[in-house]
């Protein structure tokens, strides 16, 4: 793992020459980059918080350094994009680059432009600035990295891959970091289904870091998408101990072992990580909230009997992150915070969520970019969850059907995005309409062509007969 952290000369030999002259602050930049790359937090020098801290107090006109502080906030999706404290942070930034304009590079005048879109929630923009970056600077890590957060967000799958693949010929094994473009390679790969090949560069990366837990993310997507289960849960608990050192992925990483369990409908192994593990015990971070609601819903739509015990973690998840009720950014993440409210939530929540929702949408400081995605998209999505907590299924349908073609545009993985797709199946057969079971039966045929060696979609097709008529695959 690397830790011969880059000076100002460092920086400077390497072609990325950066307005600071403090080899303290270049050092922590890189300390910084690193966990941002890895997904680890480094203890020693107080985790991401501390090393950002300790990074703008060594050089407070240091504008890169202002610039992955920002981004790492903006991608972290803890609090709304319009937020007094963002919003402060990026004007900020702004007034201090234009006071040192005549000091920095182009590079860096382009982060600026790209934060400040960001931070409106216009994301094509903001990653447009950052891939125009990596043309002509094809190892700049933050400008990588923060490519490949945007297009997660933007469910831009192709792009996941791509951007990566523009620049790999470009790097090598002298280059502090790039071990790490092999997972994000894999995991773009695994987005367009590219199995064997996104498992071959995934376990390249790991051979060069074992502490890799972004590759070893990339692997279980694969398995995943084969419904290769016990070949997952093989290589999830083999190594456990190499990825569990990356907090900011570990948790994700549990969720996607809990997922072969699911397959196996092996629940007692499901409840002992709800129970016991700290991500999903003490969530802290949005992640953990889109885990813990996604896998209680999953287990609740697989026909888990113990109801009291779905509840009570439901209410548990809702009350540690009842603040942020009033915070929005990411469609992906903000159905998530729908979704508790649909299973757990009284008629007064949810009516303060989208309320602050409709508060967001018009707050003048948004991008048309981010407005319109919300209003076209996630208003239909929220309002369809909080249907199918009513179990009104037949309003389900109507809202999520028309739209399920879009869903990628909300951001997050295949994996993630499944669990609307569950939930359409889930009501389309549960529906008071005829039409409304053809359909769903069309959507499950879709599904087993995907998914033949899935025993949880068998055992959705067997829960609705669906075998019965299923002849041709």
């Amino acid at each position: 793992m690397h830790s011969n952290w880059r000076d100002c000369k460092a920086w400077f030999d390497e072609k990325l020459p950066m307005n600071t002259n403090s080899n303290e602050a270049s050092k922590f930049y890189d300390i910084c980059l690193s966990q941002l790359a890895g997904y680890y937090e480094n203890h020693q020098f107080g985790g991401i918080s501390g090393s950002l801290s300790k990074m703008i107090s060594a050089d407070p006109n240091f504008i890169l350094g202002h610039c992955l502080k920002n981004g790492i906030e903006l991608l972290g999706t803890n609090f709304t994009l319009t937020s007094d404290p963002y919003q402060k942070s990026i004007k900020d930034l702004i007034s201090k680059s234009e006071a040192l304009a005549d000091e920095l590079t182009l590079r860096e005048k382009l982060h600026v432009r790209a934060i400040g879109h960001l931070a409106k929630g216009n994301l094509p923009e903001s990653v447009k600035l950052w891939e125009d970056i990596l043309i002509d600077h094809p190892t700049d890590m933050m400008a990588v990295r923060m490519s490949a957060g945007v297009y997660f967000y933007l469910g831009d799958s192709i792009q996941m891959r791509d951007s990566i693949t523009r620049i790999l010929p470009k790097w090598n094994k002298n280059i502090p970091l790039f071990n790490y473009l092999y997972g994000y390679y894999a995991f773009g790969l695994t987005q367009t289904k590219e199995l064997e090949k996104a498992e071959k560069y995934a376990k390249m990366g790991i051979e060069m870091n074992r502490q890799d837990g972004w590759a070893c993310h990339a692997i279980a997507h694969a398995n995943e998408y084969a419904s290769s289960v016990d070949k997952g849960i093989d290589f999830l608990l083999k190594t456990e101990k190499d990825w569990t050192s990356c907090d900011f992925i570990s948790g994700h990483n549990y969720w996607h072992l809990c997922l072969f369990y699911l397959e196996k409908q092996e629940y007692e192994k499901i409840v002992e990580i709800l129970n016991n593990n700290e991500s999903f015990l003490n969530p802290k971070m949005t992640i953990d909230m889109i885990n813990i609601s996604s896998l209680l819903t999953r287990l609740k739509l697989d026909g888990f009997k113990d109801d009291e015990y779905l509840k009570n973690k439901f209410i548990d998840v809702k009350e540690k992150f009842n603040d942020r009720n009033d915070q929005h950014g990411y469609i992906y993440s903000d159905c998530h915070m729908a979704l508790i409210y649909a299973m757990i939530g009284n008629e007064q929540e949810k009516k303060v969520y989208m309320k602050s929702f409709e508060n967001f949408v018009n707050n003048q400081n948004l991008s048309d970019f981010i407005r319109n995605l919300n209003i076209n998209l996630g208003r239909k999505i929220f309002n369809a969850l909080f249907e199918y907590g009513e179990n009104n299924f037949d309003k389900v349908v109507d809202l999520l059907y028309p739209i399920r073609y879009e869903l990628k545009y909300i951001g997050g993985s295949n994996a993630q995005r499944d669990i609307f797709n569950l939930i359409l199946i889930e009501c389309c057969f549960k529906s008071k309409y005829e039409k409304h079971n053809r359909m769903g039966a069309g959507l499950l045929f879709e599904r087993l062509s995907q998914k033949q060696n899935s025993s949880l979609t068998n055992r959705i097709a067997d829960k609705f007969f669906i075998h019965d008529i299923n002849k041709n695959f």
